[in-house]
């Protein structure tokens, strides 16, 4: 406001010297106030509507950087959240194909186990069976062994007797004559096993004049009464005649 009075002043060219000489003060003076009135604030480029644009433009920017940032971060949580929904997916799913094969590997095992218990079953059923069968055979055995030996037994004793009897007698006659007897009743007559040569051969314990002398040392049992030869005698049946 000074400066446009003593611009407005100096145009007129009369009075310049004059007003030169009483505004100069004047002017000084109110610069100086002016100077002692600016001194205390910052210095400032922009004014009081800059200044607020500014700010309001700041603000704005921090507004835009606050949205981006949070929108940035809800698109972080929908991908984290997504990303964790697929690897609980693929988690789930391989611990269900791992719980299916598993379950098809418990029963499998369950029909093999079962299998092997049937059988097991099976077999305790025929061991059993032929447990009580070998039994019964073994008491059979023994009935049959006990009654064979009685029979063996009593056989020997017969045997062992019918020796007896049959040595006594021959001591007592002193002379064979059932063997002449058979003797004489064999002459004549073919062999028994071959029926082509004439006997010759007396069997003991029988005495009977039954074998040739080619099959009496080949045959084990009388041909006559089927006792079992324990010994034979060559009888010279030319002597035998003789007499």
């Amino acid at each position: 406001m000074c400066s446009e009075i003593i611009g407005s002043e100096a145009d007129q060219p009369g009075t310049y010297g004059l007003q030169e000489g009483v505004v100069a003060p004047v002017a000084d003076a109110a610069v100086a106030a002016a100077a002692s009135r600016k001194r205390p604030r910052p210095p400032s480029f922009l004014g009081g509507d800059g200044l607020c644009y500014v700010q309001q433009q700041m603000r704005d920017f921090d507004r835009l950087v606050l949205q981006h940032a949070e929108s940035v971060r809800a698109e972080l949580a929908v991908r984290r959240h997504g990303f964790a929904r697929r690897v609980v997916a693929a988690l789930e799913e391989g611990v269900l194909a791992r719980l299916k094969a598993k379950e098809e590997e418990i029963a499998r095992v369950g029909e093999r186990n079962w299998a092997l218990e049937e059988r097991i079953r099976r077999l305790r059923v025929e061991n059993q069976v032929w447990r009580d069968l070998a039994q019964r055979s073994e008491a059979t055995a023994n009935v049959l062994r006990a009654k064979l030996e009685h029979a063996l037994a009593a056989a020997q004793v017969r045997t062992e007797e019918e020796a007896t009897a049959e040595n006594a007698e021959f001591c007592r006659s002193g002379t064979n004559e059932e063997g002449e007897a058979a003797v004489g009743r064999g002459w004549g007559t073919a062999c028994r096993s071959c029926r082509e040569r004439k006997p010759s051969v007396l069997l003991l314990p029988c005495r009977h004049l039954c074998l040739c002398a080619a099959c009496g040392p080949v045959v084990d049992t009388c041909p006559v009464c089927g006792c079992t030869k324990n010994g034979s005698v060559q009888v010279n049946m030319s002597r035998v005649q003789e007499r």
